[in-house]
């Protein structure tokens, strides 16, 4: 069968440099290679024989049955039985341990001494004694009222009867300074700071009884002062009634410290405490290096119906 050998003319030409000068094919061509230049060729090319294709048929691939494993059989396992582990006593006396502190409760607790720093600390104190019984000053006869709507300042109140703090007397008619922040201070002319920590030598204010020691604002029913009881055993009550947090209008905070006559007891004792938050609660002796704690922690969380008595050694 004759094979036809098509040349493009432009493949001539690129392998002699131009298309003017396109040599012809040297050598012996055999007798049934017909050249065809591609370029002037004449009709279709010689059709090429069909290509037989036959079908194939693949046999079927024969997959065995496999049988799946049998199930496992599980023996149930019994689940551990829960340990019988026996309530510990928990001693009502304060320890070192931090706490959350809790409502307050009518169950009287062991005096315990709970001072912070160096030496003596003066104070025992009892959580939740029940004579430490809240008192709405605010609703007995001649209460005085003060620092009413208020953010900072403070209030020169007078001591109404011969009192003794950490071992020093303070004479009747002496001032005491009130803080709308929480705290009474017998340092006479100290700053009233809006925040502080008890002990503490370096802010300028010692002697300090804080009973919610934050920066609060007080509302319109501001601080109730009042006077109880009969000379010999009587007790001198500041009362911060519906105060809040500077930085919260939420907050419903009612507390008040109570001293006591002739024995010279503390009480703080708070009431309803809607959204209370960390506060500093302490006694703090006159030179700032000691102090005298009550809930352990000495910036606790103090809920509705708590109360410390502290107790001089």
């Amino acid at each position: 069968m004759p094979v036809v050998l098509l040349v493009p003319a432009f493949v001539a030409s690129c392998a002699c440099g131009t298309l003017d000068t396109v040599d012809p094919i040297i050598g012996d061509v055999p007798d049934d290679v017909v050249m065809l230049d591609a370029a002037v060729a004449d009709g279709p090319a010689p059709d090429a024989p069909a290509l037989d294709v036959r079908s194939v048929d693949a046999p079927a691939l024969d997959v065995a049955r496999v049988d799946a494993a049998p199930p496992v059989d599980l023996a149930p396992v019994d689940a551990p039985q829960p340990v019988d582990v026996p309530a510990a006593d928990v001693p009502s006396e304060l320890t070192d341990a931090p706490l959350v502190l809790d409502a307050g409760v009518d169950v009287p607790v062991v005096p315990t001494d709970t001072g912070w720093g160096p030496g003596p600390t003066g104070y025992r104190v009892v959580r939740d004694d029940p004579a430490a019984r809240w008192v709405d000053s605010c609703a007995e006869p001649g209460h005085q009222v003060v620092l009413r709507d208020v953010d900072d300042g403070s209030f020169a109140a007078t001591l109404p009867f011969r009192f003794r703090y950490w071992g020093t007397p303070i004479e009747a008619g002496a001032p005491v300074l009130v803080s709308p922040n929480g705290y009474v201070t017998f340092q006479v002319g100290a700053p009233t700071p809006a925040n502080g920590i008890i002990p503490n030598r370096l802010d300028g204010v010692h002697a300090v009884i804080a009973a919610q020691w934050r920066d609060l604002r007080t509302r319109a029913p501001g601080v109730c002062i009042a006077v109880l009881g009969n000379p010999g055993a009587r007790r001198w009550v500041v009362q911060w009634s519906d105060a809040r947090y500077y930085t919260s209008i939420f907050g419903h905070l009612n507390f008040e410290l109570v001293l006591h006559e002739t024995s010279d007891a503390i009480d703080l004792v708070y009431d309803g405490m809607t959204l209370p938050e960390p506060a500093t609660v302490a006694l703090e002796s006159w030179d700032g290096a000691r102090s005298s704690v009550p809930f352990v922690v000495p910036q606790p969380i103090v809920y509705s119906r708590t109360r410390a008595r502290f107790i001089p050694q």
